[in-house]
């Protein structure tokens, strides 16, 4: 997911159940598919439910998780979009003309201190601010793809539910890297749910209401991403099927 551009995405893994199962169960099931995050989608009464585990347990959004399944869903049911229902809220994947769209939350940062657990490591943020996650803004490009990651300090961070790096690319686009050690994910390849602070941030920096977003992971991540309104955002992204056996 959210392949493109001399990048190669974010796998996960779907399965569509004809009821849930216990959470012991669909943990399991996870470690087996042996993939980042598994997306568990039931159908009821017309609807669409959806739940994401990583490999260390439930976790509470998950961009390409989401636009996985609905690239799925969307296929087997040879529908044009989709609407999931989660504990969350609502996601609604959509295909047109081989993109899928995915509709997220626009989350407002609040401007705060640098944690002392992490302060030596950021000695060059030249902002920090928080939303679910925790946000440094560094001074370039390369800052971000040079920062050295420590697992340790970061699952320390008890306040957050992860920590992301970012810097400008030029005036139309920034970059990221993301770490969440707490969910079992140590750097995160490409992860959608970032853009909820993120995007806000740069929108508001850059003066656009749509941008080009690049993951610096080691396969790297591509996103377009747009404003539709102070309360949401939308995800444009490539994204590959094939199955698998577990």
């Amino acid at each position: 997911m959210f392949s493109g551009e001399s990048a190669s995405g974010n796998p996960c893994g779907v399965l569509e159940l004809d009821s849930w199962l216990s959470d012991e169960e669909l943990q399991e099931i996870t470690c087996k598919a042996g993939l980042p995050v598994t997306s568990f989608v039931m159908k009821d009464n017309g609807k669409f439910h959806i739940r994401w585990f990583s490999m260390d347990g439930e976790i509470n959004l998950c961009g390409h998780g989401s636009l996985g399944a609905g690239a799925a869903i969307i296929s087997k049911y040879k529908l044009d979009s989709v609407l999931f229902s989660s504990k969350y809220g609502n996601l609604s994947i959509a295909k047109k003309s081989g993109v899928y769209t995915l509709e997220l939350p626009s989350w407002k940062g609040e401007t705060c201190a640098v944690p002392s657990e992490i302060s030596d490591l950021t000695v060059d943020a030249i902002e920090a601010f928080s939303t679910r996650d925790l946000v440094l803004v560094l001074p370039s490009i390369e800052s971000v793809r040079s920062f050295k990651p420590d697992d340790m300090r970061f699952k320390q961070l008890s306040n957050y539910h992860a920590l992301i790096v970012t810097a400008a690319n030029g005036e139309n686009g920034y970059v990221l890297r993301y770490f969440a050690p707490k969910i079992g994910i140590s750097e995160d390849l490409a992860t959608g749910s970032a853009q909820c602070s993120l995007s806000p941030y740069w929108f508001e920096k850059l003066n656009s209401d749509s941008l080009q977003v690049h993951q610096l992971s080691s396969s790297g991540g591509y996103f377009g991403v747009r404003r539709i309104s102070d309360d949401s955002i939308v995800l444009l992204a490539n994204a590959t099927l094939r199955e698998i056996e577990i």
